[in-house]
């Protein structure tokens, strides 16, 4: 076997796999202030230096960021965070581990394994369950990760590796200097979550396990440290138990969750989502996986009325949110609602809320948007931490397109074009459900606005003629909706002047703050759009996108829940003195549910589930790869 060196890490190949790879990943600012976006800009200009740091051995990785979290059900885990050229090399040295050392793992190592993973694991239980190993042993690790003694790992690492500069590059990355509450220390033991070579790391040290339990002709399942062992009796089972858990804890420094561990019937077991059962006629045990839960999306508010959609929480009651240890807290007099911070995106405030001292500093420090509205849905402010802000060079590039006539009609152009595509599919939706004469001749209508577009000769043209058709637009709602009390005559804002024009005012505003929690997290910048001219507004660029799905997450949201009466105009709305009308509490709680629900709707493209949510971020990184590497921009439409 041959054996793995720097020089098969760091080559050309390898290297640019790891940038494709992090490319791919949520555009975060990491600890060293550079932006993941710019990663392949500045590797180009600086990776020659750090490839020569590496070949000497002279490389030093950077401090490792440590936060502490803690989840739904009160346990504590720590998230790592590398700088981008940490994890740019992390990724270099996890695929070749990968590619060099997969074979010397047991064939019944099924985690972190190219062609392996959870189905074949699966299939090998259900095999040894028809079998007639029916006795199952099972073993939980506790805090496997991190109670990893360091030196033992090296130490298995010199039996695959004999380059010594690769070594000390390993020494560097496993003793690395982690900083934790503002304390900077070196790891002496265990190894860090979240870090790419972990998962091969974690592997190798069990697989001295593996060897054992081979040897004693042990038929296992291992998972990662979800270590799974299957007998026909339940006394081999027993002794089987006593003697790896010895192995674990005397041989390799492990402790076992008791509470966790056990020896159990095999077919009444939960393995990796699935669960088991007979067939009587084949006489065969088969898995089964288990329904996932369905997405939890405001069909039971919680008492202090906040809730959370993916990393968006919404909350619409007053109340006060303050920093609680490594949480959030939002609490009044109904309740309280701790918010996990590693799992929380932005926070959506339609309430009055009072904010701690403390509060502002520790969601910046945590990347966290703070979006504020005010009771009748208008947004009235954002908080967004200074990492979020746009760079530079992007923010440059996006303004010399809007400048240039030429380039921004061009831009412009796809975006109108793709809007009205999604207006007229929506059209031709609600046509082959309603066969209505004015959606066809809408629809007809449609087709001339979108060859008007392609032929328009500048950006004013181009807001002209969309004017117009959403006008027309607008205008056939009352071919689809069912309830005359919604009834629309012509668009007004600010105020809204009728219940129609009051939830397209509040699903817009919804979709474009929406969106513009995804802008915040690359380094576009959110005021030069387009489409919408940049000029004293702060927001424009999340309205060029948004357009693109209003039609399919707003509308259909105030079609539907208004079709299925479940608005109406006699409970859900109040007015005010200025004679506008707005959502009230329980009507905001309907439609966000209903919006949230269209947002994380699946269609199938290509035989894969896709959600809005998910061509949301996508749109967003088109565009950046647009502005920033001049790459072909195709807007999303729907078919």
């Amino acid at each position: 076997m041959k054996k793995l060196t720097t020089a098969d890490v760091f080559i050309p190949e390898q290297i640019e796999e790891a940038l494709s790879h992090l490319s791919t990943k949520k555009d975060t600012c990491e600890i060293d202030g550079l932006h993941l976006s710019e990663l392949r800009d500045y590797w180009d200009i600086n990776g020659e230096r750090y490839l020569s740091m590496l070949r000497a051995g002279k490389y030093k990785p950077g401090i490792v960021q440590i936060y502490e979290i803690i989840n739904y059900t009160g346990k504590r885990r720590s998230i790592s965070s590398f700088n981008s050229v940490d994890r740019l090399i992390l990724r270099c040295l996890a695929t070749s581990l990968e590619k060099y050392y997969n074979s010397i793992f047991s064939a019944c190592s099924f985690a972190f394994r190219p062609g392996l993973g959870v189905d074949k694991a699966v299939a090998a239980f259900v095999s040894n369950l028809n079998k007639g190993l029916d006795k199952v042993v099972v073993i939980d690790i506790k805090h496997y990760f991190d109670s990893i003694p360091i030196d033992r790992l090296e130490m298995i690492l010199k039996r695959i590796i004999d380059d010594k500069i690769l070594l000390s590059l390993f020494h560097k990355f496993l003793y690395c200097r982690i900083s934790e509450e503002n304390i900077i220390k070196t790891k002496n033991k265990g190894i860090l979550q979240g870090s790419p070579i972990s998962p091969f790391l974690g592997n190798l040290y069990l697989s001295l396990l593996d060897t054992q339990l081979e040897s004693m002709q042990i038929q296992f399942c291992r998972y990662c440290d979800d270590i799974t062992m299957f007998f026909s009796s339940f006394d081999e089972a027993k002794e089987a138990y006593t003697k790896v858990s010895n192995i674990l804890k005397n041989d390799l420094e492990m402790d076992i969750h008791t509470q966790k561990s056990g020896i159990y019937e095999g077919i009444k077991q939960n393995y990796l989502g699935y669960n088991f059962t007979k067939n009587k006629k084949a006489h065969q045990i088969l898995a089964i996986k288990k329904k996932k839960a369905p997405q939890q999306i405001y069909q039971h508010w919680s008492t202090t009325t906040i809730q959370r959609i993916d990393g968006n929480y919404h909350i619409i009651n007053n109340g006060i949110l303050n920093r609680k240890d490594f949480t959030l807290l939002f609490e009044n007099d109904r309740g309280k609602k701790y918010l996990p911070v590693d799992a929380t995106e932005s926070l959506n405030v339609y309430s009055s809320v009072i904010f701690s001292s403390d509060f502002f500093k520790y969601i910046s420090s945590k990347k966290i948007c703070v979006n504020i509205f005010d009771k009748y849905g208008e947004l009235a402010g954002i908080f967004a931490p200074p990492e979020s802000l746009n760079g530079g060079l992007t923010m440059l590039k996006q303004a010399a397109i809007y400048l240039d006539d030429e380039k921004r009609k061009l831009i412009a152009k796809k975006f109108e074009i793709a809007s009205l595509h999604n207006m007229r599919s929506n059209l031709k939706y609600y046509e082959r459900h309603h066969s209505s004469e004015n959606l066809k001749n809408g629809i007809y209508s449609f087709s001339e606005y979108i060859t008007a577009l392609n032929e328009a000769t500048n950006v004013t043209t181009l807001l002209t003629i969309e004017a117009r058709a959403r006008q027309l637009y607008y205008s056939l709602f009352h071919e689809i909706i069912c309830d005359p009390a919604f009834e629309f005559t012509k668009r007004t804002r600010r105020p809204p002047k009728d219940p129609l024009n009051a939830l397209i005012s509040f699903g817009n505003v919804f979709l474009y703050n929406r969106v513009a929690t995804e802008i915040q997290k690359t380094s576009l910048d959110i005021r030069i759009g387009f489409v919408h001219a940049t000029n004293r507004r702060n927001q424009s660029l999340n309205l060029d996108i948004a357009d693109l799905f209003k039609p399919l997450i707003v509308d259909r949201a105030i079609f539907t829940i208004i079709n299925r009466h479940m608005i109406h105009t006699s409970e859900h709305f109040e007015k005010t003195e200025d004679g506008g009308i707005y959502l009230n509490k329980e009507g905001k709680q309907i439609f966000i549910n209903e919006l949230e629900n269209k947002v994380y709707q699946k269609q199938t493209e290509e035989n894969q589930p896709r959600t809005y949510d998910t061509r949301i971020r996508e749109e967003i990184h088109k565009i950046f790869r647009f502005v920033c590497y001049d790459e072909k921009y195709k807007p999303f439409k729907y078919n």
